[in-house]
């Protein structure tokens, strides 16, 4: 009955102090969800990705091989027990323009939807052809493959990619995440531009390689384990032993059949060789037969074409001289016949005029004839006539016999003029005739002597086109014949260098089998697998910060909720005095407060657990979407940890209750149910000092007197303000400290801008890219350094020239940034890996490079470092510790100003040239390590927030439990005449004064706290600066003190509320 009236009493304090209530509620709750929030995160993290391990059957082990995985490997891999199911499969890079951009693709292989390292569908459908494929659901902005889309994949160099994949060109089918590409980082590729894209997923059977890539295997009763933890690494090593221990074998089993394929590809090689050499010798031989053969053809040619030449020049001369013979002749006879013809036709005339004349007298014979025969006729008739005289007769008849005698002998001459005169005509016809033919004769003679010398020209040009053709025949053999011997140089040298190239690669085969490295398998579990690891790494550095900080955070809070309990007790001694005077004990009234305590702690942790449980990492988890690429949170409710942090703080908060009342119930009732004597009027110090007193006026020496007189509330206020303060200051400066590494690494102290590997005939190509302005060479491998404290991995860089070096990898003292110079002996160690070994300047250390051999060396010096883990040491040293000659595998060097695209193109032609193997632009590492820590920016955000909420409750809480413990005061002054505002400033000053206070204590605070902090949460490659930027400062004063102004509005309608009465009410 007597619990059950303080119950009630409990629950109307609660109803008439809700204000205060619901301060330490908020507090709790606050508290409580900050520290499970951060605590339970990397379990959700971590719970979640290896949920979704689980569900699409991410790898437990893989096996790789430098000479490649067989069937024989995977059968004796399958003999191992605990293997529960095994996959080998087959990947290669090769290059696609996605978005019109040259981008390096790694194709897995596909066999189904249940394989080890299974598919995420998110949309579309698995490939059912082998020219179709699934991608990966990414960044949009990055590259955005819808389905249907077709990629075109090829290598550069003009290397065929259709010897390695049956189809080079793929349909998206489907869109896909997978647990194996967790994080957005593919990794590195030989080829383009460096650095793997993206991948794509096709058929299996579109591969053509020799021989397995991969080989990935999950352990039986691995799901049951949470693959982050001890247990599930427990259950996995005994496999990884045994395939060590299998490894040893197949490694022998895979050298021997290489080897014994490719003594047998020689022996083939030599046969080929010696074959190829016969039939070409044979070739040749056959060759230069024919080539000797046409070159005597040739000479009997051109002897023959002499003789005939020379033949045909003498018929021709012979034939000439010939016709100019005849030609003379003939002329002389034309001459001649020229001549005859003016004889002939001075003859002809004169012939003619001779016929003329003959003509003429014989027509003057005709006409004596014609006379005489008229004459004898006459005469005839004259004798006929009878009548004639005798004498006359007789005389007629002599006159008759001489007229007939001379008609007789003239018709004698007329006919044998006329016979002469035709015999004339006749020899002159015929003599004409004899001419024309003469003339005919010689005309004929002249065509046939021009048709002789037609015929000579012709026969000539005929005999001359000959002979040309045959010369130029026999000069288009000759040159047939100088190409036929230069083919036959040409190709004999050619034989003899591909036959010498042949057996040099003969030779260089055999060497090449006998430089055959053994085959090396790496077993390798999900540590050695990258987004694992990095996944991993950031929960665990989430993880780190939730080792500290919620701890000052809880501390705060408790701090402060004491100082309300114990002021509400303080309130309540008239209370306590008259329950203690009613005959209850102390432990009846402590139950009391802490009721109400309890009720308070209870629900804020039931709200903080809640919120803690769910809110903190659903965001933290959502945050790092940014960087992986992560299924739905899966949330986890840990019961131990709720418990184990409710119970804390309901233990803090009723033991602050119960020694609040204890403090009180040391008095007895009479003295609790007065109240307390007033303080003794004091001196404060400020009177001391009339300069400063003197000058301030009533209100304000009223409200120096309020801050300095009651010391306890002074300092809790200040303690609570600056807490709040401290951890806003912490949460800015964990965001610097973030920020930091990224800058101070990549730019202060690694000051080049390109990274390439190199091999012996890759350093002279370096001098053909004029982009690379300066560069240095140096030897880095994989070593370590131990001493009594533990053993370290790190990387050792040993620089070619210590002067040049200096300029590209700027090497500090942590604290004073004085520049370190790389020592002639000992070595310089980065001061992560020292703060782990405890490691000093002066100390010796054993040192182990990448082949396991062993040097007691000096520390000489401990550089600045943020990022990973390195040591520096002279190259002279270097071979003095290990009695060997050093390989530069690495240039470093400035680039001119390049944009993204032009890193590309650089790093694709370096990649193309002979003895460069790989390429990194400090700009992709510090993006890459931006976006790893980019996430941890998302929870200092969370933890601003937390502070900032805490910040404001905690001005909130101890501004109302103030105004509380004064309300007689407030009405007093009220009575007094004091205005609203007024009233509210006589509060507000204090209030602004301790805000202050509190804030520059609290910034010292956050700066000793900060410091702490990100000490402690360092890891073991990863060191933050500890510096803070002075806007955090800016930052964290401005949110304090715009908490108070937030606090200082709210309280004015509650000083408002304040009646005057209240001065009025006795204590008694």
């Amino acid at each position: 009955m007597r619990k059950t009236a303080l119950v009630k009493d409990a629950l109307r304090d609660i109803r008439k102090s809700l204000g205060r209530f619901i301060s330490i509620l908020s507090i709790v709750a606050l508290g409580v969800a900050f520290f499970t929030g951060l605590k339970i995160t990397p379990e959700v993290m971590k719970n979640t990705a290896d949920k979704y391990y689980d569900d699409y059957k991410l790898m437990d082990i893989r096996v790789v091989s430098t000479l490649g995985l067989t069937e024989e490997d995977l059968d004796e891999i399958n003999k191992i027990q605990g293997i529960e199911e095994s996959l080998a499969t087959y990947s290669l890079d090769a290059l696609a323009m996605l978005n019109d951009r040259e981008t390096v693709i790694r194709v897995h292989s596909y066999i189904s939807p249940n394989q080890i390292n299974g598919m995420r569908l998110l949309e579309g459908r698995y490939p059912e052809r082998a020219n179709e494929c699934l991608v990966e659901v990414i960044d949009e902005n990055f590259v955005s493959l819808p389905l249907g889309e077709r990629i075109s994949l090829y290598l550069p160099k003009d290397d065929d990619l259709g010897e390695d994949l049956e189809n080079t060109e793929f349909t998206v089918v489907g869109r896909v995440q997978v647990p194996y590409y967790l994080s957005f980082e593919k990794g590195n590729s030989p080829i383009g531009n460096g650095k793997v894209g993206t991948y794509i997923i096709v058929p299996q059977e579109n591969f053509k390689l020799d021989a397995y890539t991969d080989i990935y295997l999950t352990v039986q009763g691995a799901r049951e384990y949470n693959s982050y933890r001890d247990e599930y690494f427990d259950l996995i090593n005994p496999i990884l032993a045994d395939l060590e221990d299998l490894a040893e074998i197949r490694e022998e089993a895979r050298y021997d059949e290489i080897v014994d394929e490719a003594r047998k590809e020689l022996e083939d090689g030599k046969k080929e060789y010696f074959e190829g050499k016969a039939e070409a010798e044979e070739k040749l031989a056959d060759a230069l037969k024919e080539l000797e053969d046409a070159e005597k053809e040739i000479a009997d040619g051109e002897r023959e074409l002499e003789k005939k030449e020379k033949d045909f020049h003498r018929t021709i001369k012979e034939a000439k001289e010939e016709l100019a013979k005849a030609e003379a002749e003939l002329t002389e006879g034309e001459k001649e016949l020229e001549k005859g013809i003016v004889d002939f036709n001075n003859k002809k005339l004169q012939a003619e005029e001779e016929f003329k004349l003959a003509e003429a007298e014989l027509k003057k014979g005709e006409d004596a004839i014609i006379l005489l025969e008229e004459q004898i006729s006459q005469l005839n008739t004259a004798l006929e006539n009878p009548y004639l005289p005798e004498e006359q007769k007789i005389s007629l008849s002599m006159e008759l016999m001489r007229a007939e005698a001379i008609l007789s002998e003239t018709t004698k001459q007329v006919e044998s003029g006329k016979r002469e005169l035709e015999a004339g005509k006749q020899a002159l016809m015929e003599g004409e005739e004899e001419l024309n033919r003469n003339i005919q004769g010689l005309k004929e003679a002249r065509a046939t002597l021009e048709e002789e010398k037609v015929n000579l020209a012709n026969g000539e040009k005929e005999g001359l086109q000959e002979i040309n053709k045959a010369k130029r025949d026999l000069a288009k053999a000759k040159e047939d014949l100088e190409e036929g011997w230069e083919e036959y140089h040409e190709s004999k040298l050619e034989v003899e260098e591909e036959l010498e190239e042949a057996w040099a690669e003969i030779l260089d085969a055999e060497k090449e089998i006998q430089d055959i490295p053994e085959a090396q398998w790496y077993v390798l579990d999900r540590e050695s697998h990258y987004s694992y690891m990095d996944y991993g790494g950031a929960a665990d550095r989430i993880d780190a910060i939730a080792k500290v900080f919620p701890f000052f955070f809880v501390l705060v809070a408790a701090l402060v909720t004491l100082t309300t309990m114990t002021r509400m007790v303080d309130e309540q001694r008239t209370n306590i005095g008259t329950l203690k005077a009613l005959g209850y004990d102390k432990g009846d009234i402590s139950f009391k407060y802490i009721i109400y305590a309890l009720t308070a702690t209870v629900l804020g942790c039931l709200v903080g657990v809640a919120v803690g449980y769910t809110i903190f990492p659903t965001i933290i988890f959502n945050a790092f979407g940014i960087n992986y690429a992560l299924p739905p949170v899966e949330l986890v409710f840990n019961p131990g940890l709720a418990l184990i942090v409710s119970s804390v703080a309901v233990m803090l908060i009723t033991m602050t209750a119960f020694m609040a009342c204890s403090s009180e119930l040391k008095e007895n009732a009479a003295s609790l149910m007065r109240p307390k004597a007033p303080r003794i009027g004091k001196t404060v110090i400020l009177e001391k000092i009339p300069f400063i007193w003197n000058r301030f006026n009533f209100s304000y020496k009223v409200t120096m007197r309020n801050l300095l007189r009651y010391k306890r509330r002074f300092f809790m206020t200040v303690f609570g303000i600056a807490g709040s303060t401290a951890l806003l200051l912490t949460g800015f400066g964990v965001r610097d400290s973030i920020r930091s590494v990224v800058d101070r690494q990549f730019g202060e102290i690694f000051a080049y801008d390109i990274s390439i590997g190199i091999e012996e005939d890759g350093l002279d190509k370096l001098y053909e890219f004029p982009e690379i302005t300066d560069f240095a060479l140096l030897h880095r491998e994989g070593g370590s350094i131990s001493n009594e404290n533990g053993k370290k991995d790190l990387s050792v860089v040993v620089p070619k020239d210590n002067d040049v070096i200096t300029e590209l990898i700027r090497l500090r003292h942590p604290k004073t940034k004085e520049e370190i110079r790389i020592p002639d002996e000992g070595i310089v160690i980065s001061k992560q890996v020292s703060n782990a070994l405890d490691i000093r300047v002066g100390d010796t250390i054993t040192f182990i490079n990448s082949e396991d051999e062993e040097a007691l060396v000096e520390v000489n010096a401990i550089t600045e470092n943020y990022t990973s883990n390195y040591a520096y040491i002279s190259k002279e040293y270097y071979s003095k510790l290990f009695n060997g000659e050093l390989e530069y595998n690495e240039a470093v060097g400035k680039l001119i100003s390049m944009t993204k695209m032009a890193e590309d193109n650089l790093s694709r032609e370096l990649l193309e040239e002979e003895g460069i193997i790989s390429v990194s632009f400090n700009s992709i590492v510090k993006e890459d390590f931006d976006e790893m820590i980019a996430s941890l920016g998302y929870v200092v955000l969370v933890i601003i927030v937390s502070a900032g909420a805490l910040a404001f409750v905690v001005l909130y809480n101890l501004t109302n439990v103030n105004i509380s413990e004064r309300v007689r005061e407030i009405a007093t002054i009220k009575v007094l005449g004091f205005y609203d505002p007024e009233v509210s400033m006589y509060i507000y000053r204090e209030n602004i004064i301790l805000t202050f206070i509190g804030t520059m204590v609290g910034l010292v605070m956050g700066i000793y706290l900060h410091r702490y902090i990100m000490t402690t949460v360092e890891m073991d490659n990863i060191m933050f600066g500890l510096d803070l930027e002075p806007i955090s400062y800016v930052y964290s004063v401005l949110l304090t003190l715009l908490f108070a102004v937030m606090v200082n509005a709210f309280m004015h309608y509650k000083l408002r509320r304040i009646p005057m009465v209240e001065s009025l009410k006795s204590v008694d």
